[in-house]
């Protein structure tokens, strides 16, 4: 999905998001490192926004944090932090994907000489938590490629699901506003 495109829904229906991280993942094992990197960090930042979306209050005001250019929460990064301040990423999934963004990074400013064996990425790679979804063929933190494979596609996982645990018990995030007045407030539809 592009940057700016609105979401359809606020929570991607779960035949949907198997079926594109079914694609997903067999489109990453034949990708080279750019293209595993650069893929795996725009699916993290498409579900990163439904996550979001599916646990701010439904408002306007929401969509336009995370739609439509300079959205506050409309990059990797944002979304990533406020994720985690939201409590919706434990410490590991922000740190690593953290480590992807910045892996990221480096492959999408960088035409050449960028690779899983330069120091710098091989170390963000190692530093990955390992997968908490093994594939059962004991090679998921074989190479750097399966590694770095195997861990996103753990935390996407963890994440859909929340998405959908949000999404189906309504567990938005509840309005804490208030008003101080000395007369009675009157009662004001909801602003859309």
């Amino acid at each position: 999905m592009k940057p700016g495109t609105a979401l359809p829904g606020s929570v991607p229906q779960p035949e949907n998001f198997h079926d594109r991280l079914n694609r997903l993942t067999n489109l990453l094992h034949d990708e080279d490192e750019r293209g595993l990197v650069l893929t795996s960090a725009a699916f993290a930042e498409d579900l990163l926004g439904w996550l979001i979306r599916a646990y701010l209050v439904d408002v306007k005001s929401s969509s336009e944090l995370l739609d439509g250019f300079n959205a506050p929460l409309g990059t990797l990064s944002s979304r990533t932090k406020g994720a985690h301040a939201l409590g919706l990423l434990s410490r590991d999934q922000f740190t690593d994907l953290e480590h992807l963004r910045k892996i990221r990074n480096e492959f999408a400013h960088n035409w050449e000489g960028c690779s899983f064996e330069r120091q710098d990425i091989a170390d963000r790679i190692a530093r990955l938590c390992p997968t908490r979804i093994p594939s059962g063929n004991g090679d998921d933190d074989a190479t750097p490629k399966n590694k770095l494979r195997s861990s996103i596609s753990c935390i996407l996982t963890e994440l859909d699901v929340l998405t959908r645990l949000i999404g189906e018990e309504r567990r938005r995030i509840q309005p804490q506003a208030m008003h101080l007045s000395l007369t009675p407030v009157t009662k004001r539809p909801p602003i859309k």
